[in-house]
Order: structure tokens, then C-alpha cells, then sequence
């Protein structure tokens, strides 16, 4: 019986652990080249996350002749009105503190004619920096570190469903615009998290879930409590028996 409710006991408190430890927070690498060429925010409603175009580059502010670059006519996109590219994007999911990557690959730098950004930053759905925030990023050109910013800047964004972390923003004195080097093959930024959830129990880990029957007859009815309140608590990561008095 005991070796029984301990393999549920497992199940229950394995299937916790992965409810706890799926990320609750995401990041994405955003910028706008000289030309006006962009990724905007995620919650940007026309061309956000939400949209078919997130995993492309819209070209030339989203203003721009068919035919301007050939090679790519069959991303023309007429709703648009300029082309939408689509590149390979390394996106990034957390929960707590770490160190993680958001990058751009498969992009021709030079199509627009840009040799700097006006924006460069990371846009993420963490809406409150006190709680978790991002603490330095490390931004690397064509996979050399360029520059490390400390306690980058950020701002909520403007609906109010996230934050960005500037690494270029001419418009923000304390930012300032990015214009070398820039990149002729890959952009990534690498960041590092504080704050955040407690890290989830380890799955698998139930001896002290499935101990409670130590000292006390066998009869069964603990051990089924002890199921019970691991199934109620298991939606918040949380496993506690209780000893029969």
C-alpha cells in the first residue's frame, strides 16, 4: 500500500513541479535599422506577436515599392505595403534569475542601406521591475561581444502590458543612439535576470511528501488524506502531509 501511494505521490508532485516551472515571462529582440526597417514590441497590435508578421523584418517603415528588392518579391506584402521577411528569431521564455539570449539570424544587413539603429531593445511582458527585472545585457555583433550595459534603461510600454530594455534609443538621453559596430551577419543580446519565482520542487522528489505514515498503524486512511491534499495543493507547486495525532 505504502509503495503505492508514494508512486502516485510521485505523479502528483512531478506534474506540480512542471505546472510551477513553465516560464512566466517572455523576451524578444526588437529594433527599427536607420532606414526604418523594424520588429516592433510584442503587444504591438497590428504587427505584434499576435500577428503573421512576427517573425519577419518589415522593411523600409512599412512603406516601400514592390520591385525595390527583387530577390524578395514573393514576401511583398500588399496590406503592408512594403515587404515582410522572414528570418530565423531566438526568442526567450523565464521565470527567475538567469542569464538568456535573444538573437536574429538568416538577415541581410545591408539591404536597406543602414548602418545604425534607431531602437535596439529587448520587449518583454514583465510589467513590474520590482518583482523581476533585467539587471545587464551584452550585446553581440556578428558573435563578438560589442558592449556589456549595466541597469540597462527600460520604460513601460505605453498600454501598459510589458517593459522594454533599450540598448539604442536616440530619443532617451540616457540610451543614445547605436551606430557601430553594426551588423553585417547576426545580432543577439544576451541578459541576465534577477528576481522572479522560487524555483519549482524537483520532480521526483517525495520523501518527505510520502513519510507521514511513519510511526502510525498502516490503516490506509492517511495515506489517502495524504493523496488528497497533494492533489488539492498540486496546481501551486506545493506538497504537505500531516501526521495523524
Amino acid at each position: 500500500m505504502k509503495k503505492r501511494i508514494a508512486a502516485v505521490a510521485a505523479a502528483i508532485v512531478s506534474a506540480a513541479a512542471l505546472t510551477v516551472s513553465a516560464s512566466a515571462y517572455n523576451g524578444y529582440l526588437c529594433f527599427q535599422t536607420g532606414a526604418w526597417s523594424y520588429r516592433n514590441g510584442w503587444s504591438d497590435a497590428s504587427v505584434g506577436k499576435d500577428s503573421k508578421y512576427y517573425d519577419d523584418i518589415i522593411m523600409n517603415g512599412g512603406g516601400c515599392d514592390e520591385g525595390t528588392y527583387e530577390d524578395y518579391d514573393d514576401y511583398y506584402d500588399y496590406d503592408l505595403g512594403t515587404y515582410a521577411i522572414p528570418v530565423k528569431w531566438t526568442n526567450a521564455s523565464f521565470d527567475g534569475a538567469g542569464t538568456y539570449t535573444v538573437a536574429i539570424d538568416d538577415f541581410d544587413w545591408s539591404l536597406d542601406g543602414s548602418n545604425a539603429f534607431n531602437i535596439g531593445m529587448i520587449s518583454t511582458d514583465i510589467t513590474d521591475t520590482e518583482a523581476i527585472n533585467i539587471t545587464s545585457m551584452t550585446v553581440y555583433i556578428d558573435g563578438v561581444a560589442a558592449k556589456t550595459i549595466d541597469n540597462p534603461v527600460s520604460e513601460l510600454t505605453s498600454d501598459g502590458k510589458g517593459t522594454n530594455f533599450y540598448f539604442s534609443n536616440p530619443w532617451n538621453d540616457g540610451v543614445g543612439a547605436w551606430t557601430t559596430p553594426y551588423p553585417t551577419s547576426s545580432l543577439k543580446v544576451e541578459f541576465t535576470v534577477e528576481g522572479g519565482a522560487a524555483a519549482a520542487p524537483a520532480a521526483g522528489d517525495v520523501a518527505a511528501a510520502t513519510d507521514s505514515s511513519k510511526g502510525s498503524p498502516d490503516t490506509g486512511i492517511e495515506d489517502v488524506a495524504v493523496i488528497a491534499g497533494l492533489a488539492l495543493v498540486a496546481g501551486a507547486g506545493i506538497a504537505f502531509t500531516r501526521k495523524r495525532k
